[in-house]
């Protein structure tokens, strides 16, 4: 069975299809190659000046030395109750992490 289509109602179908591809393209012309203009303006952070860095790494250092020096304080306890025959229970991580910490500090004194 076929049904007659006038023309007026193929105008209406026709548009009716093609209104909702129209409303999908985007509205920014022209576009740059590369560039995705939807995002919005690229920041980037200013790079650090060479005292900037050194600031840095001297702060990273003292950082090191004052862990350095809480992990052989907590080792000094360690080693007396290890004198008094008790084993205690985290040496030997301490004793890694200060191994670690003191090849890091090498590490970042020769860079300076």
């Amino acid at each position: 069975m076929e049904v007659p289509l006038s023309a007026d109602r193929l105008v209406l179908f026709v548009s009716l299809l093609t209104i909702p591809a129209f409303a999908q393209q985007p509205t920014l012309t022209p576009q740059m190659p590369g560039r995705n203009w939807s995002l919005g303006p690229v920041v980037r952070p200013e790079p650090l000046r060479e005292s900037d860095l050194r600031a840095v790494r001297i702060q990273t250092i003292r950082d090191d030395i004052q862990q350095l020096s809480a992990l052989n304080a907590t080792l000094q306890s360690d080693l007396q109750e290890l004198q008094k025959g008790v084993l205690p229970r985290n040496f030997s991580e301490s004793l890694k992490k200060m191994e670690k910490l003191s090849k890091q500090l090498r590490q970042e004194i020769g860079q300076q």
